[in-house]
């Protein structure tokens, strides 16, 4: 773990601010376009820098990346370089025709953002036709065999809707779920967020989930962990961290990069219209929140955790919403089973990692 190497081997890139929703949970209060969005070609000189830096796979996100007029033209140039391409959509503008664009395109993997049943969904969405639209988009990928997954954000709003959720998305086909809880960002309030109790709650339907192999689940970084309803929920494997600024990169529609794109805006690096992407993501003094962290980056129960090593504190986004620390994450099963004096799940390999990791590595989490 000595030469561990930073690249931004996944780039999740907001292409544009631009946003037809006004959704409650909005981690940057998208909506309408920032004046200074890229241009289409420095858009594209990007995309040939980032490709050179050895970045596998780039998400276009926003606000609503379908809204950007020159979405197509970005995809095919990311294609183009043999770099995987994916995209994450509200699904408002997706019909037959779009869908064609992205068969043309090969995109690897379609994000559809779904949030509850009907009367749920339209109010965090804040749009009362979004739930039906999202139906439809999934049918129609469904129906081309395109590559996709339903990805919700659960807070309080919706954390008693998920079996409606998953009924849904089984009704339509949907192959894979991804579940993310939801954080004090952008437009979310923070009375909406889960309690401790909830979250368990959350893991708790999500470990049911798992068990029904009619469709996938996938886990958000920011849920979990080691103990034992975070082991068995990571399926008895390892989670390595939070791997912004080290193997994954946000850049925003103007330019601006982070090491994540949900990291909070106190955590941007730098423009690239100042100084090029390469020269931010190879200067020593960024992103030290993880390429300099150790044991005593991480304060609160995090800092003396048996898993610290490994988990590195977890989600950094979390933590920093939660208590404004880089790792001292109260959204970890583990601290809340050790509350009750639970003894921890430990596989042979888990302790092994331990044994040979006193301090925080790297993540090669892939």
């Amino acid at each position: 773990m000595t030469e561990y190497k930073f690249f931004p081997q996944q780039v999740v890139w907001e292409i544009t601010y631009a946003c037809n929703m006004r959704c409650l949970h909005c981690g940057t209060s998208a909506g309408v376009p920032r004046s200074d969005e890229l241009t289409t070609d420095e858009a594209l000189a990007l995309i040939d820098e980032l490709t050179g830096l050895g970045s596998e796979g780039i998400t276009l996100s926003g606000g609503e990346p379908l809204l950007r007029k020159d979405w197509p033209v970005l995809a095919e140039r990311i294609g183009a370089n043999g770099v995987m391409l994916y995209l994450i959509s509200n699904a408002m503008l997706i019909d037959e025709k779009i869908v064609d664009q992205f068969a043309r395109l090969g995109f690897r993997n379609i994000g559809i953002s779904f949030d509850g049943s009907k009367d749920i969904h339209n109010y965090i969405r804040q749009r009362n036709t979004s739930y039906d639209k999202c139906l439809h988009a999934m049918s129609l990928m469904t129906a081309r065999g395109i590559r996709y997954e339903a990805v919700s954000q659960i807070s309080k709003i919706n954390l008693k809707d998920m079996d409606n959720i998953h009924a849904d998305l089984i009704s339509v086909g949907c192959p894979q779920w991804r579940v993310q809880m939801t954080t004090v960002t952008g437009r979310m309030e923070r009375e909406m967020v889960m309690n401790l109790e909830e979250y368990e709650t959350l893991v708790d339907k999500l470990i049911e989930f798992k068990k029904d192999d009619r469709m996938g689940i996938d886990v958000g970084e920011n849920i979990g962990y080691y103990g034992c309803k975070g082991t068995e929920l990571w399926d008895y494997g390892v989670f390595l961290g939070c791997r912004a600024g080290l193997r994954i990169a946000g850049i925003c529609s103007n330019g601006d990069v982070k090491g994540c794109l949900s990291l909070q805006p106190e955590f941007v690096e730098g423009n690239i219209r100042e100084r090029s992407f390469t020269e931010i993501w190879n200067d020593p003094t960024k992103f030290l929140y993880n390429r300099k962290f150790t044991k005593g980056t991480a304060t609160g129960a995090c800092h003396s955790c048996r898993y610290l090593p490994l988990c590195r504190g977890g989600c950094m986004t979390t933590s920093v919403s939660a208590t404004g620390e880089r790792a001292n994450n109260p959204y970890c099963m583990w601290q809340i089973e050790q509350k009750r004096g639970e003894q921890a799940i430990e596989p042979d390999f888990i302790r092994e990692l331990l044994e040979r990791f006193q301090e925080p590595q790297p993540s090669t989490q892939k």
